[in-house]
């Protein structure tokens, strides 16, 4: 998938992907939040959540054994056409739980987005680790 659409728009949903690594760092849900549609959704190989409540229910589940995240993503293709988007990204977290412990996880996600109310948001992040290191 290249790099299509409207720069406009391709500026838009890259500043998406920062205000989502920057909730994501800083540990901020509603900002997080908001980066997805109403009804969005969120899947990996730990959890499926679709809709703001169960987003922020899986969050405050993640959160509450976490004392900081690092975050870091990439973007690998974007496909816009209209309203619509399709984005591959990549992402580098290192997570310390409230423990001391730390594990850290690179992944990708395949994206769907949406322009809604003149806004990108996420309508679906499916999340597939691709190395995990975890403590012993």
């Amino acid at each position: 998938m290249p790099f299509t659409g409207p720069l406009e728009d391709r500026l838009a949903i890259r500043e998406l992907y920062g205000t989502y690594a920057d909730a994501s760092w800083r540990g901020d849900r509603e900002l997080w939040l908001s980066t997805f549609a109403a009804d969005g959704r969120w899947s990996s190989h730990l959890f499926d959540a679709t809709g703001h409540d169960a987003l922020a229910a899986t969050w405050d589940s993640l959160w509450k054994d976490w004392a900081s995240v690092a975050f870091l993503g990439e973007i690998g293709a974007m496909a816009i056409d209209g309203d619509m988007a399709a984005a591959r990204s990549y992402a580098r977290e290192v997570v310390q739980t409230q423990a001391g412990t730390v594990f850290k996880l690179c992944g990708h996600y395949t994206d769907a987005l949406a322009r809604l109310g003149g806004e990108w948001k996420f309508t679906h992040r499916a999340y597939t680790m691709t190395i995990g290191e975890f403590p012993e």
